[in-house]
C-alpha cells in the first residue's frame, strides 16, 4: 500500500517535470519567435525610412522626367544619322 503511494507519487513528480519541461520549451519557442517578429519589424521599419525618401526622390524626379525624356530624345535622333564611331565618341 504504501509502495503504491510511493509509485503513485513519483509518477506525479514525473508528470509534473514533463508538463514543466514542456512549459519550459514551449516558452523558449515563443521567446524566439517574438525576437525574429522583433527583428523583422525593426528591419521593416528601416525599409519604411528608405521607402520615404525615395518617394521624396521621386516626386523631386517627376518635375523633371519630361524634360530628361525631351533631352534624350533628341540626343538620340541627333547621333542617328552618325556611323558607330563617330556616335562612340559622342557618347563618352
Amino acid at each position: 500500500m504504501i509502495n503504491e503511494k510511493v509509485d503513485a507519487l513519483k509518477q506525479q513528480l514525473q508528470d509534473a517535470v514533463d508538463a514543466k519541461e514542456g512549459v519550459e520549451n514551449e516558452a523558449q519557442e515563443l521567446k524566439d519567435q517574438l525576437d525574429l517578429a522583433n527583428r523583422l519589424v525593426n528591419g521593416l521599419s528601416d525599409e519604411n525610412a528608405r521607402w520615404k525618401n525615395n518617394v521624396v526622390t521621386y516626386k523631386n524626379e517627376k518635375v523633371t522626367m519630361i524634360g530628361d525624356a525631351l533631352v534624350s530624345a533628341a540626343f538620340v535622333s541627333y547621333i542617328g544619322p552618325f556611323n558607330s564611331v563617330f556616335r562612340s565618341q559622342l557618347w563618352k
